[in-house]
């Protein structure tokens, strides 16, 4: 029997918010960019233990379920803006490389994310014995069951993220060995295109199965990846591509590009994710649908913050993350870096990840400081309309 955990949530304050985003996304005025609290640690409330390791909580629904749930009331009570309650699904960043057959590797580090083991090809003539995998290989039928789960166990207004899918290229990073990765685009580019289409049809797959299981509408989820920010309904989208930061333009058009936007393509302009640096961003929004927002680290794209107040301008936005364990004042200051390099043009929304060492008190205060230099960015935006349309 389904048991719908109770939050104290104001429906129409979410809903309130929601506008806000759209308007945000679209270049329509409002009166302050946001900042995303994006709250981490492994600590749970209620029957199971009160501390996790990311293990723990990765390999687990019960426990993955108590602290999204934990977190969930916690923004509730500490962030008084701008919060769209969402839940984050995963059990790491490497499902499509399991259905090919391949191992999760964990290290001795319990707080240290998995990946794979190995590599499944060595050699390119390889690629055309691949046997195209199911939705329920791998650790995919796990995914599913916690998307099921979540989605009948939570209200309404609390968002789904999709499980941590890649994107193609990444796929292609686990499957191949790393030097065949490289040498591949020259060597053998048709061995490489046959495999790029056989992951990308699986990773196109895998997401219409994600919005199945839960429930089949597309706009219960906050985007059908990893990013926690509720975004528009058009916007869905998302494809990660952190390769991109390791190749060139050239190899960009011909391996990445196309089989990013046939990703893209299921729902609409959206996201993509590159930690940075980004040789290929001029590119971004030559995708077809174009890319939205590009979901990155401040560290590793702060110096290109110039180049994409052109690249994006009217249009795009930057998710910055602060995910290099800054402090709140290097945040801060981080943000008003932005606003100085991107304004009047782009808009960009940092992801300010905080955990359980910040008492209630600091992350509300946190969020007020934010706040000021958010208010003090809207007001240095030009809107006037120029937000061009990319949708098709």
């Amino acid at each position: 029997m389904v048991s719908v955990v109770p939050l104290d949530i104001d429906h129409h304050e979410i809903e309130r918010r929601k506008q806000f985003y759209r308007d945000l996304f679209d270049y329509r005025p409002v009166d302050h960019i946001p900042a995303i609290i994006w709250l981490m640690g492994f600590n749970g409330e209620g029957s199971l233990a009160a501390d996790y390791t990311l293990r723990a909580e990765l390999e687990s629904l019960e426990v993955q379920f108590e602290v999204n749930v934990a977190a969930i009331r916690r923004c509730l009570r500490t962030v008084p803006d701008d919060y769209i309650p969402t839940v984050r699904i995963t059990q790491g960043y490497m499902t499509i490389a399991t259905l090919f057959g391949m191992e999760v590797f964990w290290s001795d580090d319990p707080n240290q994310p998995p990946g794979t083991g190995g590599c499944l090809i060595d050699d390119l003539e390889q690629v055309y014995t691949v046997r195209r995998p199911t939705m329920s290989d791998g650790i995919m039928p796990e995914n599913l069951r916690r998307l099921r789960y979540f989605a009948e166990n939570l209200p309404p207004d609390v968002y789904l993220t999709g499980i941590d899918i890649g994107g193609p290229l990444n796929t292609l990073k686990d499957l191949l060995d790393t030097n065949l990765l490289y040498t591949g685009f020259y060597d053998n580019p048709a061995a490489m295109h046959h495999l790029l289409n056989l992951v990308t049809d699986v990773q196109i797959e895998l997401c219409h199965s994600q919005v199945a299981a839960a429930g089949g509408d597309i706009n219960r989820f906050a985007g059908i990846d990893f990013d926690p920010l509720w975004h528009p309904e058009p916007y869905k989208s998302f494809v990660s591509d952190d390769v991109c930061a390791t190749i060139g333009p050239d190899i960009f058009v011909e391996f990445a590009l196309p089989y990013n936007r046939r990703i893209l393509a299921q729902w609409g302009p959206g996201g993509l994710h590159n930690c940075g640096p980004n040789p290929c961003k001029h590119l971004y929004t030559a995708h077809n649908p174009p890319v939205k927002y590009l979901n990155c680290s401040h560290r590793y794209t702060r110096a290109e913050y110039p180049q994409f107040r052109e690249v994006f301008a009217g249009w795009g936005l930057l998710e910055p993350m602060f995910d290099n364990g800054e402090t709140a004042e290097e945040m801060l200051a981080g943000f008003r870096e932005m606003m100085e390099a991107l304004a009047p043009d782009v808009i960009a929304i940092p992801y300010c990840i905080v955990d359980n060492t910040w008492s209630d008190a600091d992350i509300t205060d946190f969020y007020w400081d934010m706040r000021r230099i958010g208010e003090e960015y809207a007001r240095a935006m030009r809107w006037d309309g120029r937000s061009r349309d990319k949708r098709g």
